[in-house]
């Protein structure tokens, strides 16, 4: 009786733990679901997005429209208590409603030896601001400049100069005031903003010997001011881009006029080190680091289309640096594939919970690089080696020591002084820093930043999608001389700014027919000979007319001298039955007045010549390998352009491919005849067309002498001229059109490669061909 009393005392107690136990288990599974946050937030005056419906971790963002944002933040972000991020005031206190305020351009405070209304500080959207001078003072910038939406003012700042001092006026902007002074060599100037304003650029200036100016063009930014994509790539034009063998139309203006601005250009086979250092501390949320990552990955890819040799170190910073790309790891460093691969495999993630901000810790991460090339000069080629830094950040420093302690040794390291406030004669050196959002330190990247006359380095972006924006006009291409340079920017031609895709591409009239070409050079058109004669034995006796460009920038130029290939003769093979026979289509036409190279006219990249080799970044390589590396697949991709300007794709057979294509050249063979295919379609053809899983566009008459071209390394490679083809798709109410052609359809191109003698012989005193293999 005792023991079945004590079991039924201990079944007691077991029951009551289970019970216990799964009232634990009840209250821990309730107690781990996320908590929403509220998704009835407002602003007043605008409207409020939830990036995930008020799960944890989602994003709130604060809308105001055009001309007008939200105070104190513009987002806040869900916590794992359900609540919104705090909004608070400079001064710390806290708000619980968030409104939305008017954009003001701060005012022309200040205009020595002038006169300015009215005299406000702050200036509402749309309002104007005028000037003028005194008598003896001529007004350089604008007479009346408007404020607009992003808080930046039309037109220049107002300048009022008389030229009596040795170093010109430097001028004020708005929101700034300058101290009193002369501008005698060796005086200095100094700039404040107005409350609520920060400076960017230098804040002191010294007139030099040279009757300019040191450091770089003072601004004033308010917090909700930011840098437009457009004008941060017009800054950067002068700066970076010089650099890369570019010049704008007013750096070339500033030269020729005695400003001193940078106007070098690195030499063939210079080199530059480019450190990338990207923010990935707690602030950055995924998606703007994909965002940061993709523009990062569009930097790079411009950067290494032009002739120079590169090398990337790529970073990651929070608390702690984390390479993604090791400059010293030299076969990974300097291919560009390679380098975005490493980009696009590195984990977000990788910094754990150590999400503070240590700017310091990157920049002593690129010292560390840079002391090691120094170390091994000679072999580093460290003397010749251009070094670029640009940081991406959204925040400042909160963590390790100053990031100015890194500079400072990067400069010394470099034989600079590093007290100068004017950085101009640092030409090794440049440090770009881009600043992401309202919430950055705008003095102290703006103390991070290169200071060089004339010259921009510190940009204030409201996103990263603005970023994105930036590097992928970040060079400015005006000026570039190479080939195969176009631009690509799909946005701008969706906006209506003119976009110049296909700058070699030239149309050729004459009196027999109309046809296309490609520009090679200055002087020298590329076409096919069926353009001009059945021969090359026919003389051309009408004047042949070449235009060039796109739109209303379309220009002409006149030509008498055309040179056609000597074996090209059409009825070379009609004593066998064969009444069209096109080897040997290929014609140069020299222009009477050279053709300004600029954005709407360039030329194409010819292959196995020494502008090809830098554009593929092939030094030293042979006329084999450029053909391995325009043509590396059976079935090769390229373009072709149609006669209503649009670019058509297709695919160019070799190899085991080739024969297949060149059996639908039979069709054309109306008449029995003894010719073999390889004597009616010889090696001098290139066949395109009616590609497996694909489909292929062909070309129409009237797109006779244009480009077969293809991209490598961002710059445009011609492999062949648009010679024949075995259907003509575009006749009037036809069934077939070039982008839905029939099965058999084919094209022809004469092989660029197949007569390269005949191209060197002519165009060997303007272009410089590769020796012989």
């Amino acid at each position: 009786m005792f023991v079945k009393s004590i079991l039924r005392i201990l079944l007691f107690i077991f029951l009551q733990k289970v019970s216990l136990q799964e009232e634990y288990d009840d209250y821990t599974y309730y107690d781990s679901l996320p908590v929403n946050c509220s998704t009835t937030e407002t602003i007043k005056g605008g409207h409020v997005t939830y990036s995930q419906e008020g799960l944890q971790g989602s994003v709130l963002t604060y809308d105001c429209g055009p001309g007008r944002y939200p105070h104190p933040v513009s987002y806040r972000t869900c916590g794992d208590d359900g609540e919104w991020s705090p909004m608070r005031l400079d001064g710390g206190r806290r708000l619980s409603h968030a409104t939305c305020k008017e954009i003001l351009c701060p005012a022309q405070l200040q205009l020595d030896n002038g006169d300015l209304w009215p005299r406000d500080q702050w200036f509402k959207v749309g309002k104007p601001q005028s000037f003028s001078c005194h008598e003896g003072f001529t007004l350089y910038g604008s007479a009346q400049r408007n404020c607009t939406l992003t808080g930046q003012w039309t037109g220049t700042t107002p300048i009022c100069d008389n030229h009596a001092e040795d170093c010109n006026d430097p001028g004020i902007p708005p929101g700034a005031q300058r101290s009193e002074g002369r501008f005698h060599t060796g005086e200095k100037v100094t700039y404040r903003c107005q409350t609520g304003l920060d400076l960017l650029g230098s804040a002191e200036r010294v007139c030099l010997e040279n009757r300019e100016w040191s450091g770089s063009t003072p601004r004033c930014q308010g917090q909700n001011m930011f840098d437009s994509p457009s004008d941060v790539a017009a800054a950067m034009s002068g700066s970076l881009a010089g650099v890369m063998d570019v010049l704008t139309t007013d750096a070339i203006k500033n030269r020729n006029t005695g400003t001193f601005a940078r106007t070098f250009r690195v030499a063939e086979g210079s080199r530059m080190n480019v450190y990338i250092l990207m923010d990935t501390s707690g602030s950055i949320k995924k998606a703007d680091f994909e965002k940061s990552r993709d523009a990062t990955i569009a930097l790079i890819r411009k950067l290494d289309s032009y002739e120079i040799q590169i090398k990337f170190h790529v970073l990651s910073f929070a608390s702690e640096a984390i390479d993604i790309v090791d400059i010293l790891d030299s076969q990974i460093s300097g291919d560009t594939e390679s380098v975005i691969g490493h980009l696009l495999d590195f984990d977000y993630h990788s910094h754990g919970k150590k999400t503070g901000t240590n700017l310091h810790a990157g920049l002593n991460r690129v010292s560390e690089r840079i002391s090691i090339f120094k170390q091994n000069r000679q072999r580093n080629h460290f003397n010749e080696t251009q070094n670029i830094i640009i940081i991406q950040t959204d925040g400042y420093s909160n963590t390790g020591r100053k990031p100015q302690i890194a500079l400072i040794h990067i400069r010394q390291l470099l034989g600079y002084s590093s007290t100068k406030p004017d950085h101009t004669d640092e030409t090794m050196l440049d440090v770009y820093v881009f600043g992401i959002g309202k919430e950055v330190k705008k003095n102290e990247l703006n103390s991070l930043a290169s200071q060089k006359l004339g010259e921009q380095h510190v940009f204030i972006l409201q996103d990263y999608k603005m970023l994105g924006k930036v590097f992928n006009k970040i060079i400015s291409d005006e000026s570039v001389t190479m080939c195969g340079v176009a631009q690509e920017d799909v946005e701008d031609m969706k906006h209506g700014v003119p976009v110049y895709t296909r700058p070699w591409h030239v149309t050729v009239k004459t009196n027999v027919m109309g046809c296309f070409g490609s520009i090679v050079s200055q002087n020298w058109v590329l076409t096919a000979a069926h353009c001009f004669g059945r021969a090359a034995t026919d003389k051309v006796f009408q004047r042949v007319e070449i235009k060039y460009g796109q739109g209303r920038l379309a220009k002409e130029v006149y030509s008498n001298n055309v040179t056609m290939h000597p074996n090209y003769r059409i009825s070379a093979l009609e004593h066998r039955n064969v009444s069209e026979f096109y080897d040997y289509d290929v014609a140069l036409v020299r222009v009477d007045k050279s053709i300004p190279l600029s954005r709407t006219a360039r030329p194409i990249c010819l292959p196995c010549t020494v502008p090809g080799s830098r554009a593929l970044k092939k030094i030293n390589s042979t006329c084999q390998q450029h053909r391995k590396e325009l043509l590396p697949h059976p079935d090769t991709s390229a373009f072709f352009i149609h006669k209503n300007s649009e670019r058509k794709e297709t695919h160019i057979h070799t190899e085991s491919k080739r024969p297949d294509c060149l059996e639908k050249a039979r069709q054309t063979l109306t008449k029995p005849t003894d010719v073999t295919l390889d004597e009616y379609v010889p090696s001098r053809f290139l066949c395109s067309g009616g590609t497996s899983g694909y489909r292929d566009s062909v070309t129409c008459r009237g797109d006779s002498g244009g480009s077969l071209y293809l991209q490598r390394k961002k710059r445009y490679f011609q492999v062949g001229v648009v010679s024949w083809g075995t259907t003509n798709v575009c006749e009037p109410r036809g069934r077939y059109s070039p982008d839905n052609p029939p099965p058999d359809a084919r094209d022809f191109h004469i092989d660029l490669f197949e007569i390269l003698p005949w191209l060197k012989q002519h165009l060997g005193e303007e272009i410089q061909f590769l020796q012989d293999d």
